[in-house]
Protein backbone atom coordinates (compact mmCIF):
# COMPACT_ATOMS: atom_id res chain seq x y z
CA UNK A 1 0.00 0.00 0.00
CA UNK A 2 1.32 3.39 -0.38
CA UNK A 3 0.22 6.81 -0.72
CA UNK A 4 1.51 8.58 -3.86
CA UNK A 5 1.30 11.91 -2.82
CA UNK A 6 4.56 13.00 -0.51
CA UNK A 7 3.42 15.98 1.85
CA UNK A 8 7.17 15.50 3.59
CA UNK A 9 8.67 18.46 1.03
CA UNK A 10 5.84 21.08 2.67
CA UNK A 11 7.22 20.51 5.79
CA UNK A 12 9.64 22.11 8.41
CA UNK A 13 11.84 19.63 10.77
CA UNK A 14 10.61 20.35 13.96
CA UNK A 15 11.83 17.20 15.68
CA UNK A 16 13.96 17.55 18.90
CA UNK A 17 16.18 15.60 20.52
CA UNK A 18 13.66 14.32 23.14
CA UNK A 19 11.15 12.74 20.44
CA UNK A 20 14.01 11.22 18.29
CA UNK A 21 15.23 9.41 21.27
CA UNK A 22 11.72 8.20 22.33
CA UNK A 23 11.68 6.71 18.37
CA UNK A 24 14.76 5.11 19.03
CA UNK A 25 14.00 3.49 22.35
CA UNK A 26 10.93 1.52 20.79
CA UNK A 27 11.02 -2.20 20.51
CA UNK A 28 11.91 -3.74 17.16
CA UNK A 29 12.77 0.08 15.80
CA UNK A 30 16.33 0.56 14.53
CA UNK A 31 18.36 3.97 13.49
CA UNK A 32 17.87 3.34 10.07
CA UNK A 33 14.06 3.08 10.67
CA UNK A 34 13.94 5.82 12.75
CA UNK A 35 15.62 8.32 9.99
CA UNK A 36 13.22 7.05 7.36
CA UNK A 37 10.31 7.90 9.77
CA UNK A 38 11.71 11.09 10.32
CA UNK A 39 12.50 12.03 6.45
CA UNK A 40 8.78 11.03 5.57
CA UNK A 41 7.35 12.95 8.64
CA UNK A 42 10.01 15.92 9.55
CA UNK A 43 7.49 17.84 11.00
CA UNK A 44 6.29 16.04 14.17
CA UNK A 45 3.79 18.73 15.00
CA UNK A 46 1.76 17.14 12.17
CA UNK A 47 2.44 13.15 13.24
CA UNK A 48 0.72 10.63 11.43
CA UNK A 49 0.99 6.80 12.06
CA UNK A 50 -1.26 6.24 8.83
CA UNK A 51 1.00 8.68 6.65
CA UNK A 52 4.18 7.12 7.92
CA UNK A 53 2.94 3.40 6.80
CA UNK A 54 1.71 4.99 3.85
CA UNK A 55 4.76 6.12 2.68
CA UNK A 56 6.85 3.29 3.56
CA UNK A 57 7.93 0.61 1.47
CA UNK A 58 5.78 -1.77 4.09
CA UNK A 59 2.64 -0.60 4.79
CA UNK A 60 1.82 -3.36 7.86
CA UNK A 61 5.46 -4.07 8.95
CA UNK A 62 5.72 -0.28 9.68
CA UNK A 63 1.73 -0.22 11.09
CA UNK A 64 3.27 -2.95 13.35
CA UNK A 65 6.38 -1.69 14.91
CA UNK A 66 4.34 1.54 15.33
CA UNK A 67 1.38 0.09 16.88
CA UNK A 68 1.69 1.65 20.47
CA UNK A 69 2.38 5.38 18.58
CA UNK A 70 -0.87 6.62 17.77
CA UNK A 71 0.51 9.78 19.00
CA UNK A 72 3.84 11.00 21.08
CA UNK A 73 3.43 11.32 24.91
CA UNK A 74 4.69 14.07 26.56
CA UNK A 75 8.28 13.76 26.81
CA UNK A 76 10.63 14.36 29.09
CA UNK A 77 13.45 17.54 28.18
CA UNK A 78 17.05 16.53 27.46
CA UNK A 79 19.72 19.29 27.99
CA UNK A 80 20.48 20.85 24.83
CA UNK A 81 23.98 21.56 26.20
CA UNK A 82 24.59 17.91 26.30
CA UNK A 83 23.14 16.13 23.47
CA UNK A 84 22.93 16.49 19.87
CA UNK A 85 20.69 15.02 17.26
CA UNK A 86 21.83 14.91 13.62
CA UNK A 87 19.62 17.58 12.03
CA UNK A 88 21.09 20.07 14.70
CA UNK A 89 24.28 22.58 13.08
CA UNK A 90 26.71 21.38 15.20
CA UNK A 91 25.94 18.17 14.47
CA UNK A 92 29.71 16.69 13.20
CA UNK A 93 29.25 17.26 9.19
CA UNK A 94 31.59 13.88 8.92
CA UNK A 95 28.95 11.65 10.37
CA UNK A 96 26.43 12.94 7.65
CA UNK A 97 28.76 11.30 5.27
CA UNK A 98 28.50 7.77 6.89
CA UNK A 99 27.33 5.28 3.69
CA UNK A 100 24.84 4.09 6.56
CA UNK A 101 24.40 3.52 10.27
CA UNK A 102 25.24 7.26 11.76
CA UNK A 103 24.45 8.15 14.94
CA UNK A 104 20.97 9.93 15.17
CA UNK A 105 22.37 11.36 18.58
CA UNK A 106 25.04 11.89 20.32
CA UNK A 107 26.02 12.80 24.15
CA UNK A 108 28.90 14.84 24.54
CA UNK A 109 30.83 17.39 26.63
CA UNK A 110 33.45 19.64 25.05
CA UNK A 111 33.86 21.41 21.89
CA UNK A 112 31.89 19.78 19.07
CA UNK A 113 33.75 21.67 16.28
CA UNK A 114 35.68 19.33 14.47
CA UNK A 115 37.46 20.34 11.37
CA UNK A 116 40.29 18.34 9.36
CA UNK A 117 40.80 14.77 11.70
CA UNK A 118 42.70 11.71 11.46
CA UNK A 119 41.49 8.56 13.69
CA UNK A 120 44.65 7.17 15.66
CA UNK A 121 43.73 3.43 16.34
CA UNK A 122 45.04 -0.04 17.70
CA UNK A 123 45.69 -2.29 20.40
CA UNK A 124 45.25 -2.23 23.99
CA UNK A 125 48.71 -4.04 24.43
CA UNK A 126 51.37 -0.96 22.92
CA UNK A 127 54.50 -2.19 22.21
CA UNK A 128 57.03 0.38 22.34
CA UNK A 129 58.06 0.37 18.94
CA UNK A 130 54.52 1.33 17.97
CA UNK A 131 54.31 3.59 21.12
CA UNK A 132 57.05 5.35 19.32
CA UNK A 133 55.53 5.62 16.09
CA UNK A 134 52.00 6.76 17.57
CA UNK A 135 53.77 9.98 19.28
CA UNK A 136 55.55 10.93 16.10
CA UNK A 137 52.62 10.25 14.07
CA UNK A 138 50.43 12.43 15.88
CA UNK A 139 53.39 15.30 16.37
CA UNK A 140 52.88 15.44 12.78
CA UNK A 141 49.01 15.63 12.44
CA UNK A 142 49.14 18.24 15.42
CA UNK A 143 51.44 20.44 13.16
CA UNK A 144 49.04 20.23 10.07
CA UNK A 145 46.05 21.30 12.77
CA UNK A 146 44.30 17.90 13.09
CA UNK A 147 42.24 16.97 15.38
CA UNK A 148 43.12 13.63 16.93
CA UNK A 149 40.25 11.08 17.16
CA UNK A 150 40.21 7.70 19.19
CA UNK A 151 38.31 5.49 22.32
CA UNK A 152 40.01 6.05 25.14
CA UNK A 153 41.05 2.81 25.51
CA UNK A 154 44.17 1.72 27.57
CA UNK A 155 47.09 1.10 24.61
CA UNK A 156 47.34 2.84 21.40
CA UNK A 157 44.09 5.40 22.31
CA UNK A 158 45.60 6.13 25.39
CA UNK A 159 49.30 7.17 24.13
CA UNK A 160 47.00 9.22 21.07
CA UNK A 161 45.30 11.69 22.75
CA UNK A 162 48.03 12.03 25.81
CA UNK A 163 50.17 13.23 22.49
CA UNK A 164 47.78 15.18 21.07
CA UNK A 165 47.68 17.35 24.27
CA UNK A 166 51.19 17.37 24.52
CA UNK A 167 51.43 18.96 21.31
CA UNK A 168 48.11 21.58 21.76
CA UNK A 169 45.98 19.52 19.25
CA UNK A 170 42.30 19.14 19.74
CA UNK A 171 41.63 15.47 20.69
CA UNK A 172 38.29 13.58 21.05
CA UNK A 173 37.41 10.47 22.45
CA UNK A 174 34.71 8.12 21.19
CA UNK A 175 33.02 6.41 24.53
CA UNK A 176 31.49 2.90 24.35
CA UNK A 177 30.01 3.90 27.17
CA UNK A 178 27.92 6.90 28.62
CA UNK A 179 29.57 10.61 30.03
CA UNK A 180 28.28 9.56 33.35
CA UNK A 181 30.38 5.90 32.99
CA UNK A 182 33.74 7.02 31.47
CA UNK A 183 35.77 3.92 30.83
CA UNK A 184 38.21 2.48 31.31
CA UNK A 185 38.11 3.97 35.02
CA UNK A 186 42.07 4.54 34.69
CA UNK A 187 41.56 7.29 32.04
CA UNK A 188 38.82 9.02 33.89
CA UNK A 189 42.06 11.76 34.24
CA UNK A 190 42.74 12.27 31.05
CA UNK A 191 38.94 12.60 30.27
CA UNK A 192 38.74 15.30 31.99
CA UNK A 193 41.76 16.55 30.55
CA UNK A 194 40.17 16.46 27.31
CA UNK A 195 37.23 18.87 28.10
CA UNK A 196 40.03 21.09 30.01
CA UNK A 197 41.67 21.82 26.76
CA UNK A 198 39.04 21.95 24.04
CA UNK A 199 38.65 18.79 22.94
CA UNK A 200 35.36 16.50 23.43
CA UNK A 201 33.92 13.15 24.51
CA UNK A 202 30.90 11.70 22.78
CA UNK A 203 29.02 9.18 22.90
CA UNK A 204 25.42 7.73 21.48
CA UNK A 205 24.62 6.18 25.60
CA UNK A 206 22.79 8.49 27.34
CA UNK A 207 23.28 8.80 31.31
CA UNK A 208 21.77 6.28 33.01
CA UNK A 209 23.02 3.44 30.55
CA UNK A 210 24.24 -0.06 31.99
CA UNK A 211 27.46 0.24 34.28
CA UNK A 212 29.04 -2.68 32.04
CA UNK A 213 28.35 -1.68 28.15
CA UNK A 214 27.86 -4.88 25.88
CA UNK A 215 30.86 -6.11 23.90
CA UNK A 216 28.80 -4.61 21.00
CA UNK A 217 29.20 -0.88 22.05
CA UNK A 218 33.00 -1.21 21.30
CA UNK A 219 32.50 -2.27 17.93
CA UNK A 220 29.67 0.30 17.24
CA UNK A 221 31.99 2.51 18.72
CA UNK A 222 34.67 2.29 15.79
CA UNK A 223 32.42 2.79 13.24
CA UNK A 224 31.61 7.00 14.81
CA UNK A 225 35.60 6.65 14.85
CA UNK A 226 36.21 6.27 11.65
CA UNK A 227 33.17 8.31 10.52
CA UNK A 228 34.33 11.55 11.91
CA UNK A 229 37.93 11.55 10.63
CA UNK A 230 39.30 11.95 7.08
CA UNK A 231 42.16 9.62 7.53
CA UNK A 232 42.43 6.57 9.99
CA UNK A 233 45.72 5.42 10.98
CA UNK A 234 45.81 1.89 12.38
CA UNK A 235 49.01 1.39 14.28
CA UNK A 236 48.95 -1.74 15.88
CA UNK A 237 46.40 -4.55 15.61
CA UNK A 238 46.43 -8.49 15.54
CA UNK A 239 43.52 -10.84 13.88
CA UNK A 240 41.13 -10.59 15.24
CA UNK A 241 41.08 -7.38 16.75
CA UNK A 242 38.82 -4.28 17.55
CA UNK A 243 41.08 -2.37 15.44
CA UNK A 244 40.29 -4.11 12.31
CA UNK A 245 36.61 -3.18 12.52
CA UNK A 246 37.50 0.71 12.79
CA UNK A 247 39.57 -0.25 8.99
CA UNK A 248 36.48 -1.89 7.69
CA UNK A 249 34.34 1.19 8.81
CA UNK A 250 37.28 3.49 7.49
CA UNK A 251 36.63 1.61 3.73
CA UNK A 252 32.50 1.21 3.81
CA UNK A 253 32.66 4.86 4.71
CA UNK A 254 35.26 5.53 2.26
CA UNK A 255 37.87 6.74 4.66
CA UNK A 256 41.48 7.04 3.98
CA UNK A 257 44.21 4.02 5.69
CA UNK A 258 47.14 4.66 6.65
CA UNK A 259 49.11 1.45 8.47
CA UNK A 260 52.34 1.30 9.72
CA UNK A 261 54.09 -1.87 8.13
CA UNK A 262 56.87 -2.62 10.81
CA UNK A 263 59.96 -5.07 9.92
CA UNK A 264 59.36 -6.99 12.67
CA UNK A 265 57.42 -9.98 11.44
CA UNK A 266 55.45 -10.40 15.18
CA UNK A 267 52.05 -11.32 15.99
CA UNK A 268 50.86 -7.73 17.73
CA UNK A 269 51.21 -6.87 13.84
CA UNK A 270 49.22 -9.19 12.08
CA UNK A 271 46.32 -6.75 10.99
CA UNK A 272 48.84 -4.31 10.13
CA UNK A 273 49.92 -7.07 7.63
CA UNK A 274 46.66 -8.05 6.08
CA UNK A 275 45.85 -4.50 5.44
CA UNK A 276 49.52 -4.07 3.71
CA UNK A 277 48.90 -7.61 1.65
CA UNK A 278 48.86 -6.83 -2.07
CA UNK A 279 45.32 -7.82 -3.52
CA UNK A 280 44.53 -10.24 -5.79
CA UNK A 281 41.73 -13.23 -6.39
CA UNK A 282 43.20 -15.06 -3.80
CA UNK A 283 43.31 -12.59 -1.10
CA UNK A 284 41.16 -13.80 2.10
CA UNK A 285 38.47 -10.76 2.07
CA UNK A 286 36.72 -13.50 4.52
CA UNK A 287 38.47 -11.83 7.55
CA UNK A 288 36.45 -8.75 7.03
CA UNK A 289 33.29 -9.77 5.56
CA UNK A 290 33.39 -7.54 2.49
CA UNK A 291 30.48 -7.38 0.31
CA UNK A 292 30.81 -9.13 -3.21
CA UNK A 293 30.66 -5.14 -4.75
CA UNK A 294 33.20 -3.93 -2.08
CA UNK A 295 35.29 -6.78 -3.26
CA UNK A 296 35.09 -5.90 -7.16
CA UNK A 297 36.22 -2.42 -6.63
CA UNK A 298 38.66 -3.46 -4.00
CA UNK A 299 40.40 -5.37 -6.33
CA UNK A 300 41.06 -2.38 -8.56
CA UNK A 301 43.43 -0.99 -5.36
CA UNK A 302 47.03 -2.65 -4.57
CA UNK A 303 46.73 -3.06 -1.23
CA UNK A 304 43.38 -2.50 1.64
CA UNK A 305 45.32 0.63 2.87
CA UNK A 306 45.74 3.71 1.10
CA UNK A 307 49.09 4.84 2.33
CA UNK A 308 52.32 2.44 4.30
CA UNK A 309 54.69 3.69 5.51
CA UNK A 310 58.06 1.87 7.42
CA UNK A 311 59.71 4.46 8.87
CA UNK A 312 57.35 7.28 10.28
CA UNK A 313 59.83 9.98 8.28
CA UNK A 314 58.96 8.68 4.95
CA UNK A 315 55.01 9.95 5.78
CA UNK A 316 54.36 13.10 3.98
CA UNK A 317 50.82 14.24 5.37
CA UNK A 318 50.62 17.20 3.85
CA UNK A 319 50.39 15.47 0.93
CA UNK A 320 47.86 12.96 1.42
CA UNK A 321 45.30 15.03 2.55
Amino acid sequence: MSNLFDRSSQQEFTWQSKHIKFFLDLKGIGPSAVEKIIEINPDVEQWDREYVASQSTNYEKTMHLLKDVEEIPSLKELNIDEVVHFKHPLYPKKLLSMKKNKPLLLWYAGNLNIEKSTAVVGSRKIIPETAEVVEEFVRKASSLNLSIISGLANGVDEKAHISALENNSKTVAVLPSSLDNILPQSNRGLAKEIVENEGLLITEYQPGSPRNPDKSNYTERNRIQAGLSDLVFIAQSGIPGGTMTTAKHAIDNERKIITYSSKNNIEEYAGNRYLTTPLNESFDFTKMNFTKSQISTLLNKEFLADFIFEDINEINLNSIL
